[in-house]
């Protein structure tokens, strides 16, 4: 009886998504963003797509009073929404701070295919899941995944033992012939993209049957050309997961689309390691420029889960972050803004970056609103105010080009013609 109501409610709720969509609205009086600043004018929402044509019938004529009108965020690399858990919270974490794109670059299918009803509609945020990870025996993340029973995630996974996740939440892949056995399995669980793992590859032999090393390695590298050669030809981009410079190289090396981490966003100090370890150098830079490759880097982990020890390690972390950052921008690099941290969402990024002032407001602006979201989703119409791409905007009273922190003072939501709130 009750999932027979669960069903009514859902369908009358799409419903009630299909018949916003389908009204015909006029915005005037808006400052959209152009790309550069912002220009006066009005555009209709036709069938969830933004267009300067008016329509034979218009239904409804929304002022908006001279505010800033810009296209909403996205989030490049975080791991929720992942389970059916404090679902909703989640859900208004991400669209009250205006990020509508979700890139989850690690995920469970076991919980994301539960809550596949309640994602990517113009009511709730859209993600993208890669499902499980690549990586080596004793590699990232399996030991994040046994902790994780160990929590509150464990009420979604009734059952589980730490052998439930290989094939998962992860695959782990040590030869060419494991990888050929797996991969027909791997895209049957439809990933929306592929993730493997690069840790500390130029220490791969070391550390591969150490258990010291176990949750801080990955895959071989010489498997990952193979790995990027298997998920273009079946029409799907990677990842790559990168600690070190080395790792940064092998991954381009590969061909891969795009760069998890930049090195320096945690330095393992305990290891031997400084902060010089992890700077980047121009030759790689001007490969990423060759290739074509953006990266998120999500430095916000050194304030937020990756703290150093002493303010003198974070002074060096934060320098090395700084010179990396530099250097990307130098060779226009893109950057995604991502926080890759459970509870909080890419604002963690933004309100970080902005502390190192390295960007200006109009370039820290492109990359939340314009070059994040065509990443997460590069063959929608998204990130622009253009005829032709979905009405989804942001309203803000204040210009954002004066002081970055008007992207945090959100009037109006809307999605695909939706107003939210």
């Amino acid at each position: 009886m009750l999932y027979r109501i669960y069903l009514l409610l859902l369908f009358m709720f799409v419903q009630f998504i299909s018949t916003a969509q389908t009204k015909n609205i006029h915005f005037i009086n808006g400052q959209w963003f152009n790309g550069k600043d912002f220009t006066v004018g009005d555009f209709y929402s036709v069938k969830g797509l933004l267009t300067k044509q008016k329509p034979e019938r218009v239904d409804t004529t929304i002022n908006l009073t001279n505010q800033y009108i810009i296209p909403p965020f996205g989030e490049a690399h975080n791991h929720s929404p992942d389970t059916d858990q404090e679902l909703e919270a989640y859900i208004e974490r991400y669209l009250a701070d205006g990020i509508f794109y979700i890139k989850n670059p690690n995920s469970i299918p076991f919980t994301t295919n539960k809550i596949k009803n309640r994602i990517n509609h113009p009511a709730s945020v859209d993600v993208v899941y890669a499902n499980g990870g690549l990586t080596g025996t004793g590699g990232h993340p399996t030991v994040l995944y046994n902790y994780m029973l160990n929590t509150t995630y464990k009420k979604s996974l009734p059952g589980w033992t730490s052998k439930s996740f290989e094939g998962e939440a992860y695959y782990i892949i040590n030869s060419k012939e494991e990888l050929d056995k797996k991969w027909p399995f791997i895209l049957s669980q439809k990933p929306g993209f592929i993730k493997f793992y690069l840790i500390f590859s130029e220490e791969y032999k070391e550390r591969k049957d150490d258990t010291l090393f176990n949750g801080k390695k990955g895959i071989d590298p010489k498997l990952a050309k193979l790995i990027v050669k298997k998920a273009h030809a079946a029409g799907l981009q990677v990842s790559a997961h990168a600690e070190t410079p080395f790792d940064l190289n092998i991954a381009l090396a590969a061909g891969v689309d795009e760069i998890n981490h930049l090195p320096g966003y945690q330095v393992r100090w305990n290891d031997g390691y400084t902060a010089d370890y992890y700077r980047l150098s121009t030759a790689v830079v001007r490969k990423m420029k060759r290739k074509r490759v953006h990266a998120d880097a999500t430095y916000s982990l050194a304030e937020t889960e990756l703290k150093q020890h002493t303010p003198e390690q974070k002074l060096a972390q934060r320098a090395i972050q700084k010179e990396n950052l530099q250097l990307l921008r130098r060779y226009k690099i893109p950057v995604t803004i991502a926080c890759d941290s459970y509870n909080l969402t890419a604002k963690t990024e933004m309100q970080y970056l902005q502390k190192l002032n390295i960007y200006t407001n109009l370039e820290l602006l492109k990359m939340w609103c314009e070059i994040t979201p065509q990443a997460i989703f590069p063959k929608r119409k998204i990130g622009f105010l253009m005829d032709g791409y979905e009405a989804s905007f942001l309203v803000l009273p204040n210009n954002p080009l004066e002081t970055i922190v008007h992207l945090y003072t959100l009037q109006l939501r809307v999605k695909q013609g939706v107003l939210l709130w």
